[in-house]
C-alpha cells in the first residue's frame, strides 16, 4: 500500500476537488425534540440508570456470596 507521501500533489488535489473536500462543512444545529422523543429518550436513561443498578447489584451480592 502507498504512503500519501508516495502519492503524485496533482492526484491528490484532483481527488480533494472531485470529493467536495475542500468546502467548508455545514453548520451543526441542535433539533428539537418533539415531545414524545424527550419521553423515549428520558425512558432509555432511566433504563440505563436501573440495568447498572442491577449489574452492580449482582455484582455486589456475587462477590459477597
Amino acid at each position: 500500500m502507498k504512503q500519501l507521501h508516495e502519492f503524485d500533489p496533482f492526484v491528490i488535489r484532483r481527488l480533494i476537488e472531485n470529493e467536495g473536500w475542500e468546502k467548508p462543512l455545514a453548520d451543526v444545529r441542535r433539533v428539537q425534540l418533539t415531545p414524545r422523543q424527550q419521553v423515549v429518550f428520558w425512558g432509555l436513561r432511566i433504563y440505563v440508570a436501573v440495568m447498572t443498578a442491577v449489574v452492580v447489584w449482582a455484582f455486589l451480592h456475587g462477590a459477597t456470596g
